[in-house]
């Protein structure tokens, strides 16, 4: 199995590699996912790149956040210089950067992150489909669910054995970015979920405390399990720790992935003593949800940060304890120069031969031994010698000086050889630019249960997204009304009682390909290229993080059928660790639950589909008084999401947004300050 070591520094990174990293996975000037890190210029890059090459470490370049249209030109520019520098594997979230890639870089290594939020199989199977050569899997997922896909996929799988653990699947958070503007999409986490909370149980608290703020992951207790099952990489989190903390951290998952056996207890101290939250937690792994894996008492790090002399040594700047092993073939005839073979294990040879020839010795000739031991000497660079056969006529002699010129010539032939990579093939291509019209903008509802779909048929809505279990008990909806089941957040499998379906995942795509399909924002869809990508679909819903000039550059680049989310309590979280279950509570269902912030805004909790509990912002986006704006965009319909509100409510709003729609100027907003605009004169960095 593949070691893969975070590198969010250049101290980092030779710390990764010295403590036995088989591959890293670091972030450039552009697109990464940790835009804090100290990331690494192009220049730097290149250098780096050549470094790991060296000791046989691939590079993984994260390009994956979410791409905005205007970027585009700079992600197309971007990709070619990470061709260029030889980089081994781009991580990607975004599908229209997929597709970028695809067109400009075609022979670049694909790797699904774990922002893809794949947890099924038939999310690999999909990702597969469009040339993923490997899928990092969610951090939820059980040691069977890994198992089940890692024996019927093709593609390598991922898993993540080590490091901080997000209480949202990833790249379903938009808690920093709706609250703070700050988008986890972007590289920008302003991590909400280490702050405090009350939980609320029908208004009163009864708990406070870090209700969101989960331990951090480790399984180096199972390697061997991981093994067994077909786990092709471990990754470890850490691009913003330090480099100490890499070295002691790889260090120890490389000694026991070596020797196996169960961790020893003064080296699972070395772990915690790097860094922990109150402990580590296996719960995902092992199905074990519940209060263990959460560290409620403190969001940050309780280990004192002791790191062994042996983690230091090897996070130095100059440290050079890796060392690769070669052959050595030596050859001083009579008259005749030096020449000198050296050779690794990975089939590479370099040949060097001197300028000088030997002479008869007048004193103190040159033997075997004394040339072998000259030629041994290399303490200072990455190679050390397991092999040496030396070939020398008696009586003769050579400068030492010739012999360390030999010596440094053929080493740095082998470096050479060592670090070269074959490129792969560039190409230009142009987004073309869709005439698109504008057309007649129709109310879609999404409901949650059966009184608020009366209020939508009332209404005269004619499509209805409904969760695919309320499906089969709704009644008397008219013959004209298209019920579309909304399928699981989170996927599942299910029995989707409908012809269409509102699907949230590439998984649910590969498996209800003989529905009508309905994509929903959960498909992060950015920028034209994602859209064009999901465009075959009835409907392409965009992400909430957009603003409205970004809409619009978007919707001249697809000719896809484009929805807005224009009213709701947006999900923020998807959580399949939930914190009611972790204080030994349950709501059943019925929405009794809510976190208060430091700011006294409260958030509803609710149940869905698996057990996934979900994080409701305080106030929903409502933009009826602000139609105009909405009817400015070429967009084919605007969505009106439902889930804390009762008939009254629904039919009142539902009845606003139709009549701004209908053009009537004086609708009037909500209360102020209980709503919130979303990002729609705002957006993200």
């Amino acid at each position: 199995m593949e070691l893969l070591a975070p590198a969010g520094s250049r101290q980092a990174l030779t710390a990764a590699v010295q403590s036995g990293a088989d591959a890293v996975y670091l972030g450039g000037p552009q697109f990464g996912a940790r835009y804090s890190a100290e990331n690494f210029t192009i220049e730097e890059m290149k250098t780096w790149v050549d470094y790991c090459h060296l000791y046989g470490v691939d590079v993984h370049v994260t390009v994956n956040t979410l791409v905005k249209e205007k970027e585009i030109e700079s992600l197309k520019e971007y990709l070619k210089q990470l061709n260029k520098i030889g980089v081994d594997a781009l991580i990607v979230q975004d599908m229209g950067a997929v597709e970028i890639i695809k067109k400009t870089v075609p022979d670049m290594t694909l790797h699904a992150s774990t922002q893809m939020t794949v947890t099924s199989l038939e999310g690999v199977k999909y990702l597969e489909d469009m040339g993923f050569s490997r899928v990092v899997l969610a951090r939820e997922l059980s040691e069977k669910e890994i198992e089940h896909i890692c024996k019927n996929a093709k593609a390598e799988i991922e898993v993540f054995v080590h490091g901080a653990i997000c209480m949202c699947y990833s790249g379903q958070c938009l808690m920093s970015s709706i609250l703070g503007g700050r988008s986890g999409n972007r590289g920008r986490c302003a991590q909400p979920c280490r702050l405090p909370y009350d939980l609320l149980e029908n208004g009163k608290t009864v708990k406070s405390g870090y209700v969101l703020s989960p331990k951090d992951m480790a399984l180096v207790n199972d390697l061997e399990t991981l093994k067994r099952i077909g786990v092709t990489s471990l990754k470890i989190e850490g691009r913003l720790k330090r480099a100490e903390y890499v070295s002691a951290v790889v260090g120890v998952y490389r000694k026991y992935l070596d020797k196996g056996g169960n961790v020893s207890k003064k080296d699972m101290q070395e772990l915690l003593d790097a860094f922990s939250r109150t402990g580590f937690t296996d719960g995902y792994f092992k199905g074990n949800l519940g209060k263990n894996m959460m560290s409620h008492d403190t969001p940050s790090n309780s280990a004192e940060n002791k790191f062994t002399d042996e983690a230091k040594k090897r996070a130095a700047e100059d440290a050079n304890i890796r060392k690769i092993n070669t052959g050595i073939m030596g050859t001083l005839n009579i008259d005749a120069p030096l020449e000198l073979t050296m050779y690794d294990n990975d089939g590479h040879y370099a040949y060097a031969q001197g300028t000088l020839k030997s002479e008869k010795a007048l004193h103190k000739p040159m033997d075997e031994k004394r040339l072998r031991d000259q030629l041994l000497k290399l303490g200072s660079t990455p190679f050390e010698c397991d092999d040496i056969n030396i070939t020398i006529d008696n009586g003769i002699t050579i400068p030492i000086k010739e012999i360390n010129s030999v010596r440094r010539e053929c080493c740095e032939s082998l470096i050479n050889q060592r670090q070269m990579r074959e490129k792969g093939r560039e190409l230009d291509f142009e987004i073309e630019h869709i005439n698109r019209k504008n057309t007649n903008i129709i109310l879609t509802c999404e409901v949650s249960d059966e009184e608020q779909f009366k209020a939508a048929v009332k209404n005269n809505i004619k499509r209805i997204y409904a969760p695919n279990d309320l499906v089969g008990t709704l009644k008397d909806a008219p013959d004209d009304v298209e019920i579309i089941s909304k399928s699981a957040d989170i996927f599942c499998e299910e029995n989707i009682k409908t012809d269409g379906v509102l699907v949230s995942s590439p998984a649910a795509i590969y498996k209800y390909q003989d529905k009508e399909i309905y994509g929903d924002f959960r498909l992060n869809v950015f920028n034209s290229q994602t859209a064009q990508h999901y465009g075959d679909l009835k409907t392409v819903t965009l992400s909430p993080e957009l603003n409205l000039h970004e809409i619009a550059d978007l919707c001249e680049n697809t000719n896809a059928d484009l929805e807005v989310i224009g009213y709701g309590h947006i999900p923020l979280m998807m959580m399949k660790n939930c914190p009611i279950k972790a204080m030994g509570k349950c709501q059943k269902g019925k929405m009794i639950y809510k976190l208060k912030d430091r700011k006294r805004e409260e958030f509803p909790i609710v149940c869905s589909k698996g057990c996934i509990a979900k994080i409701l912002n305080s106030k929903p986006i409502f933009m009826a008084d602000k139609i105009a704006d909405l009817k400015k965009l070429k967009i084919n319909s605007i969505r009106l999401i439902f889930t804390v509100e009762k008939f009254a409510q629904c039919d009142k709003i539902i009845d606003m947004y139709k009549r701004a729609l209908n053009g009537e100027k004086n609708v009037q907003s909500m209360t102020e300050n209980t709503y919130t605009r979303g990002h729609f004169y705002r957006g993200v960095l």
